[in-house]
């Protein structure tokens, strides 16, 4: 029986004493992420390319509305054969207008996926330099819903900051 307690107490003591020293931690990535320099050089690639776009669309979608006025002026002096032609040649603009819109919006959310992933992997890469310098067991985002933060957790935002150099 003795035996017993003490295999008992052999098991359960270090565990106790390991979950005292357990370390976590939280951050709000995306606030620290916004001051990392190489974000305003994305955030004006983007302001460029999106520029550009915008530009392609509006001359396109001005196309579009030069041929529909033209076509609603015409359209009571032309034939139904030259009306139907006419017609089908303004949807296949629509259509077209509508896959470059589409087009456009999937590629510019596919760039910036591009130029945040080295930003990314960057943060990360400091976030668990800092977990392992200052032994943090876990380390949360807080921006996924922390229902409860006890006062020992800490908020590791400062110390990747400084990983990062950006203090």
């Amino acid at each position: 029986m003795m035996k017993k307690i003490m295999l008992l107490l052999a098991v359960v003591m270090p565990l106790t004493l390991v979950a005292q020293d357990l370390k976590f931690g939280y951050i709000n990535t995306q606030e620290v992420m916004l001051l990392m320099p190489e974000i305003s050089d994305i955030e004006k690639q983007m302001a460029e390319f999106n520029a550009q776009n915008t530009k392609y669309m509006q001359d396109m979608q001005k196309e579009l509305e030069d041929k529909m006025n033209k076509y609603e002026q015409e359209k009571a002096t032309l034939s139904e054969a030259v009306r139907k032609v006419k017609e089908e040649d303004l949807q296949e603009l629509y259509r077209r207008f509508q896959t470059a819109q589409q087009t456009l919006y999937a590629e510019a959310q596919t760039k910036q996926q591009t130029l945040l992933q080295p930003v990314q992997d960057k943060l990360k890469k400091a976030i668990d330099t800092v977990g392992q310098k200052n032994n943090f067991f876990m380390i949360f985002e807080s921006e996924m819903g922390i229902l409860y933060k006890s006062s020992k957790a800490v908020d590791v935002a400062p110390l990747v900051k400084k990983e990062l150099g950006i203090l």
